[in-house]
């Protein structure tokens, strides 16, 4: 047994991404790594509120991430690194509990939109308290778990999913008495408290509480049945990786809710606490997009796979003791073509086409499960390479903006 596996594969993995970015620089993009480069959409606005504090619309974005910012001197290569360092000690952390082999691990760490862990976004930071509160349930140690949601809560808005997400894995994942009440109690008086908290922090700067609700109204967000077909920003090679993290949520919502209902469609076990989360973290969060944006997905990749809770379901999954036949795996393609027809593939041949390849990178994933062993093996290097491989495109993506083209999420 490799005593420092992680380790390895994490150093292998960054040194072989800091090598083709700087062939990226130095054969394409010269100027690949300006200042002013790293610092679009919104990373543009968690600039401006360290610098300058709160103002208008930028009450929506929570205060921890721009504060730590702040705190390490407002350079942007400073904060990036330190986000770098964030989010691969966190996942060392994360994976050293899932005990990964090294494919697991490479496929993990290729997930495309994880360039925003090397950003001046908030993801490391919500990353990092997210697996902090992970680590609490998975060890059951609750101080650890209210640390981690209270520092969720400074960094996003995300105690409108995190709190019904624990409500559901306490009462499908615990015993059912006094003690679980207590729990949810502690979780729901830290929620307020880092919202409060949040409020506060604007209040001082705007003279107003709250503020942040009214403009996410503002922005259109609320409750609204999703119109079709679904849309996102930033062009269609993004509408299909916001289109495969919803495949994922949604499978998560379905898959939580066969096991709450005790289905009998698949033979389960009782799930731990921290799948059951997960589960619910992953689907909540795609349905609070569905049904609050009108069949707009944006961003919707960032919010399920920069996230800790991502890791959590694939890698229940993977582990599955079920494995898919030739028919099933055929029967799956098929609903994943007819599954782009939400997102108007219909329209012309050449669209068509283009969410038909996106299939065979869906399914390549499926694939992993196959009874074959050598094609599981090589679904995963697949995977694998060509998720490098866009990885290396959204970051050049990101970095190479041009008015409205280079939004990733």
């Amino acid at each position: 047994m490799d005593k420092y596996k992680e380790i390895k594969i994490i150093g292998l993995y960054t040194f072989a991404f800091i090598l083709f970015i700087s062939l990226i620089k130095y054969f394409i993009f010269p100027d690949l790594f300006l200042r002013s480069h790293f610092l679009n959409w919104d990373a543009q606005h968690y600039f401006t509120i360290q610098k300058n504090g709160y103002e208008g619309f930028l009450v929506a974005f929570f205060p921890l991430f721009p504060m730590i910012w702040k705190a390490v001197g407002g350079d942007v290569y400073g904060i990036i690194f330190l986000n770098v360092l964030l989010y691969l000690v966190s996942f060392y952390f994360l994976c050293k509990i899932l005990n990964l082999n090294r494919l697991e691990l490479l496929l993990y760490l290729s997930i495309p939109s994880c360039i925003f862990f090397i950003l001046p976004y908030s993801e490391s930071v919500f990353f990092a308290s997210s697996t902090l509160l992970i680590l609490g349930v998975k060890k059951e140690k609750l101080l650890l778990v209210l640390i981690g949601l209270f520092l969720c809560t400074l960094s996003r808005p995300s105690f409108t999913v995190l709190l019904p997400a624990l409500l559901i894995m306490e009462v499908f994942g615990s015993e059912k008495n006094w003690k679980m009440i207590r729990r949810f109690l502690l979780y729901v008086s830290v929620s307020l408290l880092g919202v409060l908290v949040v409020s506060f922090i604007q209040y001082i700067e705007t003279g107003r509480w709250f503020e942040f609700f009214k403009v996410q109204q503002g922005w259109g967000n609320h409750l609204q049945l999703p119109m079709l077909p679904f849309t996102t920003w930033g062009g269609n090679m993004i509408v299909r990786l916001d289109g495969i993290a919803l495949i994922f949520g949604l499978l998560s919502g379905v898959f939580l809710l066969i096991y709450i209902l005790n289905l009998k469609v698949f033979k389960l076990s009782v799930l731990p606490k921290e799948i059951i989360l997960s589960l619910a973290y992953i689907g909540g969060i795609t349905l609070m997009v569905l049904i609050f944006r009108g069949g707009s997905l944006f961003s919707l990749n960032r919010f399920v796979f920069t996230t800790p809770f991502i890791l959590i379901v694939i890698n229940y999954f993977l582990n599955l003791a079920i494995f898919l036949s030739k028919k099933q795996l055929g029967v799956i393609f098929l609903l994943i073509v007819l599954y782009w027809l939400l997102f108007g593939s219909y329209v012309h041949i050449q669209a068509f086409l283009k969410y038909f390849l996106v299939s065979f990178y869906v399914i390549a994933f499926f694939l992993i499960k196959s009874m074959n062993i050598q094609l599981s093996k090589f679904s995963y290097i697949v995977l694998i390479i060509l998720n490098f491989t866009f990885q290396l495109v959204f970051f050049t993506h990101f970095l190479m903006t041009k008015g409205d083209v280079g939004w990733v999420g």
